[in-house]
């Protein structure tokens, strides 16, 4: 095994249980790892270096009110609220052009889904984006200035050019409910609700398919390691494959429902968000 679990931290429990979409935050050889707490109305947020459960920041109901909330990183200051679609599910930013797009699941889920472009300068939303289909997980490209989001039914992937926010041609995924995705050395690693992994080129031609141990959600990788993992909430595992020559390396046992996880970089760790012991386990990647 490479993957060692080195910690845990409790944190405050919510009225429900519940984790969803974590990120980490990263300056000089500090990092903070934040992660929404669904059942508990807030993002959570966590001191890297010590894995240690900090603070919270209060106020955003369901974490997927019909709002975008822009905080400043360095002191965690809310600089703006936007209103986007109904539920919005997740974000992907341009970090070139300073946009925003969240990709809304609608209300009831699954009717009128939509992404919402937001100008984070000015706080304007400047596009309503008919989706095909219920949105799941959102990537941005720098290389080639493109956002794609899986959809989960129809299966697909849809590019979205982020200069003109206009859905230029959609990928077709061969695995029913598309739901983690990141793109890496050129190539789409799609993980689905068929308990897939699909390696894809942004054509649309198959590469590989992989297969995992339950329904995924999430996925986390990092380049230096050439490593994806992927959480699967049931059973509550964690599974990492090898993305040069794409296999797998291991499976780690996280948590039934454990189905969110956060990856720092800095210190190549990687965080499983547990929603019936509340609290984050913390495991070490080694090389």
């Amino acid at each position: 095994m490479t993957l060692r679990r080195v910690g845990e931290t409790a944190v405050p429990r919510g009225a429900k249980p519940g984790f969803d979409h974590a990120d980490v935050y990263t300056k000089g050889s500090a990092s903070r790892m934040y992660v929404a707490h669904t059942g508990a109305d807030r993002i959570d947020v966590f001191d890297c270096a010590r894995a240690t459960y900090i603070h919270a920041l209060d106020g955003h109901p369901g974490v997927g009110a019909a709002r975008l909330c822009c905080y400043r990183a360095s002191d965690e200051t809310l600089v703006a609220q936007v209103a986007v679609g109904q539920r919005p599910n997740g974000v992907a930013f341009d970090t070139r052009r300073m946009r925003a797009y969240t990709f809304d699941i609608g209300d009831p889920p699954g009717a009128g889904c939509t992404a919402t472009a937001v100008d984070l300068a000015t706080s304007a939303v400047l596009a309503t984006i008919a989706l095909p289909g219920r949105p799941r997980w959102a990537i941005y490209d720098p290389a080639s200035g493109s956002v794609y989001a899986n959809i989960s039914d129809p299966p697909c992937i849809v590019v979205i050019d982020s200069g003109t926010q206009l859905i230029m041609r959609t990928i077709d995924v061969p695995s029913a409910g598309p739901h983690g995705l990141a793109l890496i050395d050129g190539l789409l690693f799609c993980a689905t609700d068929a308990g897939e992994l699909i390696v894809l080129e942004p054509n649309g031609i198959v590469r590989q398919r992989l297969p995992l141990a339950g329904v995924p959600d999430v996925v986390m990788w990092d380049r230096d390691l050439a490593r994806i993992y992927v959480a699967i909430g049931s059973p509550g595992v964690v599974q990492s494959f090898d993305t040069k020559a794409p296999r797998l390396r291991e499976t780690i046992e996280t948590e039934e429902g454990a189905h969110t996880i956060g990856w720092d970089p800095m210190r190549k760790q990687l965080w499983g968000f547990a929603p019936r012991s509340c609290g984050a386990i913390v495991y070490q990647e080694s090389a």
